[in-house]
């Protein structure tokens, strides 16, 4: 990741941030800045002249050529890799193309070079509208104008620039990872391989099947932008690490927690692993005092499964699909529980 910041964002960085792994990451970012100053003068001048759409086009794609150019010059060849370049280590180890099934973890992952790597920590709305313009994620404080604000630099770090960059580019995020599993969102170019796991046998006995394609496709579109987008949470995929394929899904769509494993993997503890993940996700990440589950009795698995998670049937019932509520306090709990 490619962190852009100007000398006024530097000086409240370093100020805010005494954590002397993170000071040099700012350091090299501030270095990099100056690189972008005539090109910032240079592109608010064309801004504001009145070209044609097409010749608006070619002068912003111009300008991001040549600013990406710059911003990887201004050090030595043998620094360059290293300027202002976050290299962080996935938790699930995906790569960022578009291929239907994760890869496992094999350590850091350089983000490739292109305008999806950079963020722009910006200062004022001039630079927001440039980094809008050049179609780079930004982040600021509220007087900026930027979609993802902070009311200062103090709530900053680097996972957080990581996920605002991914979700302006609309890269799924990694949820994160059990023992066999790698868990994330759900990106478009995955639906393939979604109706590939909901046409094995079984798999929709209990849950509701896809929808045709044009229509499923209009609807995960939907559910990314504003589930996703607004909650940070959802019905995710799970791949496995060993085979990198799509096995299942499972997540929270707010406080219902929902799950479906492959058949060939049935009765091999991986809904367990994943429902435990979960369950930890929730009560790290959300102010949920309990989730619940909708189970079919006649599903005698997932009832199973539910007890063996510490949900109790709560005596209701979803009459629309003929479900039992299972619920399970997830906040009122000692620490040394064993869920």
């Amino acid at each position: 990741m490619i962190i852009i910041i100007d000398e006024a964002s530097e000086k409240l960085a370093s100020f805010y941030y005494h954590d002397e792994i993170f000071k040099p990451q700012w350091k090299r970012a501030a270095d990099m800045s100056s690189a972008s100053d005539e090109l910032h003068d240079e592109f608010q001048e064309k801004l504001q002249e009145k070209l044609p759409d097409e010749l608006q086009e070619k002068l912003y794609g111009a300008l991001l050529g040549k600013l990406l150019d710059e911003l990887q010059k201004k050090l030595p060849d043998e620094q360059q890799n290293n300027l202002c370049v976050c290299e962080i280590e996935n938790n699930s180890g995906y790569t960022e193309s578009a291929d239907n099934t994760a890869k496992a973890n094999t350590g850091n992952l350089r983000i490739p070079k292109a305008p999806t790597d950079y963020i722009w920590i910006v200062s004022n709305r001039q630079q927001k509208q440039i980094a809008d313009s050049l179609g780079i994620a930004s982040v600021g404080e509220p007087q900026c104008g930027t979609r993802y604000a902070v009311e200062s630099l103090a709530e900053l770090d680097i996972e957080y620039l990581e996920r605002v960059r991914r979700r302006y580019n609309h890269i799924p995020w990694d949820i994160g990872e059990t023992d066999r599993c790698l868990i994330r969102e759900l990106s478009l170019a995955d639906l393939p391989a979604l109706y590939e796991l909901y046409d094995k046998p079984g798999m929709t006995d209990f849950v509701e099947p896809l929808y045709d394609y044009e229509t499923e496709l209009e609807y995960q579109k939907a559910y990314i932008e504003n589930m996703y987008g607004f909650y940070e949470y959802g019905m995710w995929l799970v791949f496995s690490k060993e085979t990198g394929k799509l096995i299942g899904r499972a997540g929270l769509e707010h406080n219902e927690m929902g799950y479906m494993i492959a058949p060939e993997l049935w009765n091999q503890g991986y809904a367990t692993e994943v429902c435990r993940f979960i369950i930890d996700y929730a009560r790290e990440n959300t102010d949920f005092e309990e989730l619940y589950c909708r189970i079919d009795e006649k599903n005698t698995a997932s009832v199973r499964l539910a007890k063996k998670l510490g949900f109790t049937n709560s005596g209701h019932m979803d009459d629309d699909i003929h479900a039992s509520i299972y619920r399970k306090n997830i906040k009122n709990i000692k620490n040394n529980e064993k869920h």
